[in-house]
């Protein structure tokens, strides 16, 4: 699975620079399971890998590593060397899982630093319009993504919107307009309560945050955002800038009205300090927590 992320969409945090790589922002719907991936160099392919929970770095909460037994239902985490990728998969989410995690890699050594990335987590209660949390493909590739909807949706108009503020995000096809063949399109199955968006011949350009929408009259339209990632080829690390924030993420919109301004994906200081936020809907809460990297966790 591949696909770039945006500067803006990819926020850095490690001690090391960009040797630790991951999305800033992940969301998915309460009783679902979510798969993240954590990049890291070709330097730490032997290294001992961990996931952490909590606001701050330096006391925040160990929850799985590659070097341990996997016993947790709840949390896994497997090491790709190969792929410079390991993976952490947490099961039944819940409402209570939101806050800050990181992805991190254990360096050793007396006075050496763990290198790591932090990202949100948030999990939101089942929706009314529902999709993956996120896509990857190759570059020059096509995917497929599909829009589940509840029934009484089976008669609205369905579109495909590009930005990471749905307030300013761009329409890029709609159920109700003749469709040409060319880079996107929609195709709306009410049978099964379902609307597919295809988008053909990617490049690195099109990684980005997209809306899976629904129009209602005279009342605030409903959708949820995903995260599109692609990448030069499968199996490339992707570099800082490629990585767009694809994981799956769902989160309702529902009004265009209360506006947010001035939010940002990414916050960056020189010591390891990072703001948080996701895209989101006018209505949609904000989390963005100061994170204090003084020393690892214990």
């Amino acid at each position: 699975m591949i696909s770039p992320l945006k500067n803006t969409d990819l926020h850095d945090v490690t001690a090391g620079g960009d040797s630790v790589r991951t999305f800033s922002c992940l969301t998915a719907q309460s009783g679902e399971s979510l798969t993240i991936p954590c990049f890291y160099d070709q330097k730490y392919k032997d290294h001992v890998k961990y996931w952490c929970r909590g606001k701050l770095w330096s006391s925040c909460t160990i929850m799985a590593r590659t070097d341990s037994p996997q016993s947790s239902r709840k949390v896994s985490i497997t090491d790709n060397p190969a792929q410079h990728v390991f993976h952490v998969i947490m099961r039944n989410l819940e409402t209570s899982d939101t806050g800050i995690y990181w992805c991190a890699v254990e360096i050793g050594g007396v006075g050496e630093m763990d290198d790591f990335k932090n990202l949100l987590i948030e999990v939101k209660d089942a929706r009314s319009v529902r999709t993956v949390s996120w896509v990857s493909a190759e570059r020059g590739g096509s995917v497929t993504i599909p829009c589940y909807y509840d029934q009484k949706y089976k008669h609205h108009v369905k579109y495909w919107c590009r930005g990471y503020y749905w307030y300013s995000c761009s329409t890029l096809a709609r159920s109700d307009s003749n469709q040409p063949a060319g880079k996107v399109s929609i195709s709306d199955d009410p049978t099964h309560l379902v609307f597919n968006v295809t988008m053909r011949n990617l490049q690195e350009t099109d990684s980005d945050t997209y809306w899976c929408a629904v129009e209602i009259q005279w009342l605030p339209n409903d959708g949820v955002y995903l995260q599109l990632m692609v990448m030069e080829a499968m199996g490339v690390l992707p570099k800082q800038g490629e990585l767009t924030t694809a994981l799956q993420q769902t989160e309702s919109f529902t009004s265009a009205t209360q506006q947010r301004d001035g939010l940002t994906s990414e916050t960056k200081h020189p010591t390891g300090w990072a703001g948080t936020t996701c895209p989101s809907g006018s209505l949609t809460s904000t989390t963005n927590e100061n994170l204090n990297t003084i020393q690892s966790p214990r």
